[in-house]
């Protein structure tokens, strides 16, 4: 089931208000600060978002964003495919003194003209959910390449030490 792509930009003050459903789409292509962390922007991010008013009037956006994104593997440097889904659960606060206000329970959403960009809001919460260390559950790490060459026992020309031995002995 596709779902519609996710507006660009919301009002969010009036969509708490209104009590708004946003259900969507963005191609992981539009995100480019997360795009930066990611082997590739191939895919989409879905998104359900619910803007409302408790009953204290705080207006808040409560929802989830879910991604299937491909990082590199710090254990053996392949792509890694990994399962994001940031949860969000913020209150909608017009400066960092009404932040400081807040319930414990949201975190805060400092919105600082009618209009918000949504998949600014998206992209950050998807960055805070990236691990730290990228890596595959069963990784195995390649330490031989090849085979070593077997040392002869005659041939003390290829040795780079044996100049040394003789100015030793030299010395003597």
């Amino acid at each position: 089931m596709s779902k519609a792509p996710l507006p660009t930009s919301i009002d969010t003050r009036r969509a708490a208000e209104q009590g708004r459903l946003i259900e969507g789409t963005v191609k992981l292509e539009k995100l480019s600060r997360l795009g930066s962390y990611l082997v590739d922007s191939e895919g989409e991010v879905t998104v359900d978002l619910t803007f409302g008013m408790d009953e204290e009037r705080i207006r808040f956006v409560k929802g989830t964003a879910v991604a299937s994104v491909k990082m590199t593997c710090q254990r053996c440097l392949e792509p890694v495919t990994l399962e994001l889904e940031a949860e969000m659960n913020m209150g909608i606060v017009a400066d960092d003194e009404a932040a400081k206000q807040l319930p414990r329970y949201y975190d805060p959403y400092v919105v600082d003209g009618p209009k918000q960009d949504l998949h600014q809001l998206i992209e950050e919460e998807l960055i805070l959910t990236l691990p730290l260390i990228p890596q595959h559950q069963d990784c195995v790490v390649k330490t031989e390449y090849g085979q070593a060459p077997e040392p002869s026992e005659g041939n003390d020309e290829a040795n780079p030490f044996n100049v040394l031995a003789q100015l030793k002995a030299k010395k003597h």
